[in-house]
């Protein structure tokens, strides 16, 4: 039970604080539409809170199904532990609020030295408490990492068990000695928490530097240096929520197919490949730094190109091919897990196509970028975690949603989902910039369509919600009964 609650607790706390930063989302399309008036300094300090606040809230849901599919296996997980990491997170969440809505900080997630040091128009005391914010953050993700690292290498004899290195190049003889390798949702545990320690450090590194320099303005940052840290730790992270909440296909389709999902020797070789290319794909985002040495460009793209090769090859084929004739019954859980394998693909796609160096100076600085991580994250990583939601809820109430609630938070989610992420794409093929208060054409038309697709997608959500409260009654009345 211990285990449900981190779960639940990581979860509802993820889910929470994406329903706020989806309104304050919808009010800054709704700006740039013109629909309301929002002065540029208010919503600079909006957009700040939105993006940082968008990755923390799939992190925290995503960071509780690991723990808790981990914790399945390894019952020594402590659950103390995860609360301690869950306590700094809170405390970061609230540093960052506190330097946005009093402190109006507006120098978004990038924090890109000397940003936020330079022309501020809020207060120094508003960049500390964000920077500061940030690094409770990067504390917590280090510990949660830290404890389930330590607890998959105790579990599987060390990094080749964990990474099922003897079981892929000598099959024979590992058989022979009666092992078994990770189940599959464990290999996206291990790279989350291997590659997120590496990344929360990296991330502490560059944010304990910026405080350095926020506290003495004497002590001088190389901008390049802080630049490679600030994506290093920045692009990773966010790319590692995605594979958090991944693990849920690996558990949730079988629950609705009745079919089961192994572990392969293909399956744990693009997970390597995984542990390394998240690492440094990062480099597409200095793609446009001249001061950057050129191989870095090269493994930049390349990193990028080979980044979707484990995702589609494996891990959404192998998905597909478990639905396929399976006789899945569809309900919500289901279509969530499976759409969410679509949004995967279509973000991934559009990330490599930005990768790409010539289109990549095109399309970079436009809204094109962030249609692509809108897509993963909404339409990826969020369907994910409530498809997890809702096969838990429904095995354990023994009901399905009717059709018409289907139906209902399809056309929302997904139909207003698609045309809220495709003005996003239109608008960076037109050449609008991002991270504009104030848009040249088509930009504001465009926003406006990005509006009521997002209103269409509230509503669908609204909806979900209603039925998933609707199915933890039920559950609850199941058990008593």
């Amino acid at each position: 039970m211990s285990g449900l609650r981190v779960m639940w607790t990581y979860m509802l706390t993820g889910l929470a604080i994406f329903a706020l930063m989806l309104l304050a989302g919808i009010g800054l399309r709704a700006s740039q539409a013109n629909w309301i008036a929002i002065d540029p300094g208010t919503f600079y300090s909006i957009l700040s809170l939105h993006g940082i606040g968008m990755i923390v809230a799939m992190a925290l849901a995503g960071l509780g199904v690991l723990w808790y599919l981990v914790r399945k296996e390894i019952p020594e997980l402590d659950p103390r532990v995860a609360y301690m990491a869950y306590g700094f997170f809170l405390a970061g969440v609230v540093s960052v609020i506190v330097s946005v809505v009093p402190g109006k900080y507006g120098s978004l997630w990038t924090m890109l030295y000397p940003l936020p040091f330079v022309g501020a128009y809020w207060p120094s005391w508003a960049t500390g408490a964000w920077l500061v914010g940030n690094a409770l953050v990067m504390i917590g993700f280090m510990l949660w990492c830290a404890q389930v690292l330590g607890a998959l290498l105790a579990r599987y004899g060390g990094i080749r068990g964990m990474l099922a290195i003897d079981y892929v190049f000598d099959r024979r003889a590992f058989a022979e000695a009666g092992r078994t390798p990770p189940p599959p949702a464990m290999f996206a545990a291990a790279i989350v928490s291997f590659d997120g320690f590496i990344t929360g450090t990296v991330g502490l590194v560059i944010g304990t530097a910026l405080i350095v320099h926020w506290i003495d303005p004497s002590v001088v940052v190389n901008p390049l240096w802080a630049k490679n840290l600030t994506y290093l730790f920045g692009h990773s992270f966010a790319n590692l929520t995605m594979y958090m909440a991944v693990a849920g296909i690996y558990v949730g389709l079988p629950l609705c197919t009745k079919r089961e999902y192994h572990t392969s020797v293909p399956l744990a070789v693009a997970w390597w490949g995984t542990l390394l290319f998240v690492m440094i794909a990062y480099f597409h985002h200095l793609y446009m730094d001249f001061a950057q040495m050129v191989w870095m460009q090269y493994v930049g793209e390349i990193s990028s190109y080979l980044a979707a090769v484990p995702v589609v090859v494996v891990t959404i084929y192998g998905g597909v091919m478990l639905v396929h004739r399976s006789g899945m019954r569809w309900s919500l859980g289901s279509m969530f897990l499976y759409a969410g394998m679509i949004g995967w693909v279509v973000g991934g796609a559009a990330a490599v196509l930005d990768a790409t160096i010539p289109v990549n100076v095109d399309l970079h600085n436009t809204l094109w970028v962030p249609g692509h991580f809108h897509t993963y994250l909404l339409e990826g990583v969020l369907l994910f975690i409530l498809g997890w939601v809702f096969v838990n809820l429904e095995q354990r109430a023994g009901a399905a949603s009717s059709l018409p609630v289907r139906w209902l938070t399809g056309i929302g989610m997904f139909g207003g989902g698609s045309l809220f992420l495709m003005s996003f794409y239109l608008a960076g093929a037109a050449g609008v910039p991002r991270r504009y208060a104030l848009e040249p054409a088509p930009g504001p038309y465009l926003a406006g369509l990005a509006t009521i697709g997002a209103l269409a997608f509230l509503a669908g959500l609204l909806v979900c919600i209603v039925e998933g409260i609707r199915l933890a009654r039920l559950s609850k009345r199941e058990a008593l009964t």
